[in-house]
């Protein structure tokens, strides 16, 4: 069960610094920003619960996510 736990928490940090860097890219700030901004949305926290298996998804499909949380498009939110 902890290597389980374990698991998900490295698979949570790999994608969310693969999304914040994807996000820096694209949107020209610095990769801190870009992780201050992800941690401050649903998208993150649903990331963050294992139950919700965002975990297993890719970092396009979570970037997606917040892309649609930040419009506030939250019917595109829910779907994903």
């Amino acid at each position: 069960m902890i290597e389980e736990k374990r698991s998900i928490e490295l698979c949570q940090d790999i994608l969310a610094t693969r999304v914040a860097q994807m996000m820096a890219e694209r949107d020209n700030v610095t990769p801190t920003e870009a992780i201050r901004k992800l941690m401050a949305t649903e998208t993150y926290g649903l990331l963050l619960d294992p139950e919700s298996y965002l975990h297993l998804e890719s970092a396009e499909y979570i970037l997606d996510m917040y892309d649609a949380e930040r419009r506030g498009d939250w019917e595109r939110w829910t779907e994903a």
